[in-house]
Order: structure tokens, then sequence, then C-alpha cells
């Protein structure tokens, strides 16, 4: 109640206990006495606000306070115990709405501002309401408001003295599922194993114990010999998968003692760790970015790939509650009390199962492979070899097994799908599509070409287009310059484009642009700075030489073009995405299918029996092979193939199209 309220109710008993029934003399009223009015009390409860956001309590404390706060919780209470709580429960991302007051405002009465707090906690988002009274008070003859502060403006229905407990509920990790709803990234069930120092016999069953739990008997000693640890607390020492051989092997150890909790599991393991990622403890830089989002510094989060990237998603929403003690009364309340919401399910276009018999069939060589429905923009496979096993991350990778990943020459960690590469002659049908939608080349048209290199001018000097068969017969026309990967027609038809036509058609088809895609992809390039320096540079390009560079999703995308009548869907990873187009009329419906025969050709003539285009080139003193097109059976996939070593590549293919 404030002041004002109590002088009116203190005035009433007093007139009260003066009148008796003898002298009941008609009252003589007072003179109304007129309030004075004050500058408001707003700017101070704005100020009051944005320091109390800011955690600003010590000037709180000696500046906003009324005489009476001060006194009845002092700097215990208002700064040190309030700076305890947050750090306990986690508090932090507090935002206060409230109402303004009037312009002026009468000294005697108190201004009652109303308040809704929310923050962050260690068991999710807090909201409360209060009302925040602020009196006007003068020292040293000079007057200001000040706040009425108590407790129950940390938490509801806190006073000075209480205690604080909490009990968290922890939400399950949302699944990733592939588009069969076979499971990628899951929960399953496991043990923590830890012992009772008091009842362990740490110098005869160490070397025993640990040989069960993978760790070294140093390991097991760091744990045992924190400065927390009393003989009769319960040491955490590692977490493992059901094994009954195991468990009970354990557990004829003496001081042993188990619990049961949730593991992260990634049962395709390599094949998509590149798509998954992992999760792992949290790092402190994590910590400090997710200040206020309820992560404590034990907490696990995703480190790479969809786990990193849907880490909000996946995680959920944490739970729990908030006791007071109210230690005045012994009696126990509820703070707060949240419920828990499990992370969602993420569900992939991949194909599970066909992702790892393509990882398997890459036998451990470097590469990389891509599957897309050209009709949806859908990805059924994106995989990059070698890799690595996210299984090994949970609950901790051994710094050996860490350290053996990060020194392989294969570069396990290295997401090759997602890096782009020279393609070569992979190029060659993109060209064409270029100069045909262009309208200067003719497909049916025949170019007179002799000799094994050719230069368009002079001025080259020293530069000239190179082809692989110099001995087909003239004239060579679109279909004969694909199947023999006849570089220096490209060559001509690139440069007899006008002006800067063949890279705007090239922009046109996807080069120098990114994808909106979830999980980060190198744009395809014509060169470095996406320009073409010199005539030479561009008749290169044409072959997919030079610095030109492609992504595997991106080839296969581009080749689906041709089996979609010049239509090109954006790839998706997601089975809820909605199904957009990207490019409309890249080629014609009759020029889609006269490339389609044109691959057929170029498949049979190369003897691997798919619609497609093939590329060998030397890169580092090893031949990068190529191969990007689809089934002719079975026209509903178009793929990409890259691989390091060329030798991998049909078997990879094979396994793709369902042929082994």
């Amino acid at each position: 109640m404030g002041k004002g309220k109590l002088w009116i109710a203190g005035f009433g008993v007093v007139m009260l206990a003066g009148c008796t029934e003898e002298e009941a003399e008609p009252a003589v009223p007072e003179e109304p006495q007129t309030q004075q009015q004050v500058a408001s009390p707003e700017p101070r409860a704005e100020q009051f606000v944005e320091l109390w956001q800011a955690g600003e309590y010590e000037t709180l404390y000696e500046e906003f306070l009324t005489e009476r706060a001060q006194q009845a919780y002092g700097e215990e209470t208002f700064i040190d115990w309030q700076e305890q709580l947050e750090e306990q429960l986690a508090l932090s991302n507090r935002q206060i709405d409230w109402a303004p007051a009037s312009e002026e405002w009468p000294r005697e009465q108190p201004a009652d501002f109303p308040f809704t707090i929310t923050m962050d906690s260690v068991v999710g988002e807090v909201a409360f309401d209060n009302t925040m009274s602020f009196v006007y008070e003068e020292i040293d003859g000079e007057g200001q408001w000040f706040a009425e502060w108590d407790p129950s403006f940390i938490l509801p229905n806190l006073s000075k003295g209480d205690n604080i407990s909490v009990q968290i509920s922890d939400t399950e990790r949302g699944e990733i599922v592939d588009r069969n709803g076979r499971v990628v990234a899951g929960n399953a069930e496991a043990y923590e194993i830890g012992v009772v120092p008091g009842n362990f016999d740490r110098q005869n069953q160490t070397e025993r114990l640990a040989g069960l739990l993978d760790l070294t008997p140093e390991e097991i000693d760091a744990e045992l010999d924190k400065p927390w640890v009393q003989p009769h607390y319960y040491v955490p020492l590692g977490t493992i998968r059901p094994d009954r051989d195991t468990l009970n092997r354990l557990f004829a150890i003496p001081g042993t003692k188990r619990t049961k909790v949730t593991m992260r599991e990634y049962p395709y393991g390599e094949s998509l760790a590149h798509l998954t990622g992992y999760i792992a403890s949290i790092t402190a830089e994590q910590l400090e970015e997710r200040s206020g989002q309820g992560y404590s510094p034990d907490a696990v989060i995703g480190r790479e790939g969809l786990e990193a990237l849907f880490e909000s998603e996946l995680r959920g929403d944490r739970g729990g509650k908030i006791f007071i003690e109210k230690t005045s009364v012994n009696e126990t309340i509820t703070a707060i009390d949240n419920s828990a919401a499990a992370g969602e399910t993420i569900a992939l276009t991949i194909d599970a199962d066909l992702q790892r018999q393509v990882y398997r069939e890459m036998g451990g060589e470097p590469g990389t492979a891509a599957a897309i429905d050209p009709y949806t923009g859908e990805t059924h496979v994106l995989v990059s070899s070698p890799s690595f096993n996210p299984n090994d991350f949970i609950p901790g990778i051994k710094d050996s097994v860490y350290r053996a990943l990060a020194d392989d020459p294969g570069e396990p960690f290295f997401n090759r799908s997602a890096a782009a590469y020279p393609p070569s002659h992979i190029m060659q049908p993109i060209t064409a599509a270029a100069a045909v939608k262009q309208g200067t080349l003719d497909p049916s048209e025949g170019i007179d070409i002799t000799g094994e290199t050719w230069q368009k001018f002079p001025s080259w000097n020293d530069f000239r287009i190179t082809r692989p068969n110099p001995g087909v017969s003239n004239p060579i026309d679109l279909e004969k310059a694909v199947v023999h990967s006849d570089s220096i027609y490209f060559a001509i038809q690139a440069t007899n484009m006008p002006d800067d036509s063949f890279r705007e058609g090239l922009s046109e088809l996807g080069f120098g642009q990114s994808f909106d895609y979830p999980l980060p992809l190198s744009a395809s390039r014509i060169s470095e700075n996406g320009e073409f320096g010199s005539e030479g540079q561009l008749a290169s390009a044409a072959n997919g030489e030079g610095q030109v560079r492609m992504n595997v999703l991106h080839t296969a995308l581009l080749y689906g073009t041709f089996l979609a009548d010049g239509e090109m869907k954006k790839p998706l990873l997601f089975t809820d995405a909605e199904h957009e187009t990207l490019k409309q009329d890249l080629v014609t419906a009759a020029q889609a299918e006269l490339m389609r025969s044109i691959l057929v050709e170029d498949g049979a003539e190369n003897g691997h029996g798919y619609a497609g285009k093939t590329a060998t080139l030397p890169v580092d003193g090893e031949d990068m092979g190529w191969f990007a097109g689809y089934d002719p059976n079975d026209g509903n996939m178009s793929i990409a193939v890259m691989m390091e070593d060329e030798s991998n590549v049909s078997g990879v293919v094979d396994r793709l199209f369902g042929n082994d």
C-alpha cells in the first residue's frame, strides 16, 4: 500500500475516536488540500528498466532504490543473490514491457507500473507479471522517484531467505529420417557408467575398467581426482551402447553403477556423415554465441552438417520446474513449471540405402556423387568419400581417433560434394545447350575440321585447342562432336557466339550462382572472377578446361534438363519443401530430345550403356574421372559422379542405376 493510501486510512481512524454521542456537533469540513504535482516518474522508470535489463545492479541499488528497500534487502540480497540466481538458473535475455504514466504526478501518491518480464532460463522461457511502485522521496532537499523493489521481481513469490532448486526436463532430440522414413540420425538406449570411489578398488580395478570403457587408466584417474569428488559421490566415467556381455563384465567390478540414458546414433555411419553431421559437447565459443538460450557448459549441440544447421529445430524446447523453499513457513512452492517440447523430425529426400550402397562402391577412394529427380528437384543421393563415422563423436571422440582422421591424406572431413572440380568434356553438352539457345549452333550442320590442334587467330601465339580424336571423318556435326569429344568443334561454337552471349548463357544455366540449398555448396564457375579474360580462355571454357569448375549436384541438375525438356528444378533436400522451377526453356523440347538421342549414342559408342558423357583428365598426377547422364531405360534420375581415380567411376555409376 502506498504512502498516500496510508495517510487517508489513518485520518479516518482519528476522526471516529474523537466523537461521542454527547459532543456530537456538526463537523466543519476542512479545506481540501491540494496535492503538489511533480515531474512524472516515467523517465526514472525508463532508466530503471534499461539498467535492469543490462544487469547494472550496483547502480540500481545506489541510485534507484527507496531507502526502505535498501534497508530491507541490502547489497547482499539485491546484488549478490540476484547475480548468483542468474548464474544458477541461467537467467538471461531479460525483456521488460511496461506501461507509461502521465506527464505529472502527485508527489504524495505512489506511481504503480505494471511490468511483464520475460527471460530465458535453464528450464526454457520464463514469463510473469508484477507491479513496481515508485515513490517520491527527498534526499538532502532534492526530490526524486525511487523504486520499491523486492525479490519477487527476480522470480514470482520469491522472498528474502528463500532457497531455490531446479528440476530439468530434457527433451528428446528430433530425428533425421530419409525419404522412406528410415532413421539416419536418431536416439538410442545407452548406459552411463560410473563408480562410487569409496566402494571402488582403484589400485587393482582401474585398468580393467578402462579397457571395458575404451578409456585409458590415466583418463579414469583424472576424473576421480577432480576437486569435487568425495568417497560417497557417484562419478560418471563413460557411456556405452547396450551390450549384455560388456555390462555383465562391468558390474562384476565392485563400486560400478549404471544409469540408463539416451544416446545419439547414426545408423548409416560414414555414408551420410557429411549430410547429418554430428552432435558433441558445446564449445566455449558456441556457449557464448547462444547465451540466453538455455545452454549449459555441459550441454551437447550440433557441430556439423544438418545437426548444426538445424540445431534449434532438432533440439526442441527444454522444460522443467523451479522450486522455491519458503524457509519462513516451511513450505515449497513451484515458481515456474515449463513443459518440454520434443524436437522436430526432419525428413530428407535422400534414399539412405542407395546412398550407403554408393558409398561402399567408392571403396573409400576420394570422390563424390549426386543423383537427382529432374522433374521434382529432389536429391536422392549426395555422397562424399572418404568420410568419418559420426558415432565416434558420441559421447566424445578419442583424441587418437580424431588425430588419425585429421592426418588422413584422403581428407575424410572434407566434403567433396560441396566443392567444385574441373569438368573437362562433361562441359561440352552444356556448351552446346548455350549455343543452341543462342541460335548460333545448328545441330545438323557439319563443320570441316582438320588436324589435331586449332587456333582462331595467330594472335593466340602458342595457345591452341587440342582434340582427342583427330581421325573422325568430316563434316563434324553436334552428334559426332559429343560422341568423340571434339574440343575444336565446341571451341569454334563458343567463339562464334556474339559479344558476351556465351558467358550470359552459362549464367542462365546456373554458373556463378549459389543455389538456395540447406547445405552450402560451391557454385559452379567459368573462371575465378566470373569473366573471360581472353578469347582463348573462352575457347578452353567451352570444353571444361582452364578455370572452369563444376559442382557435382549442379552437374546432375544440368543433365537433368535434357530429360525435363529444358526445365531446371530447384534442388531440394527436404520432403516437405515445395517443388519450384528455377529455369524454363533452357532448350526446347525438340532440342532436348535431340540431346537425349546424342547422349544415348555417346553411351553406346563408349560402351557404358547409359545416356551420358564421360571424361578423363589429369589432375595432380592422377587421372580424374567423370560421368554425367541417366539410364535411358528409366529416365527418372539424373546423376553425376566424380572420382579422383577414374577407374572407380563405372562401378559407382552401375550402383546408382541399380546394376551390380
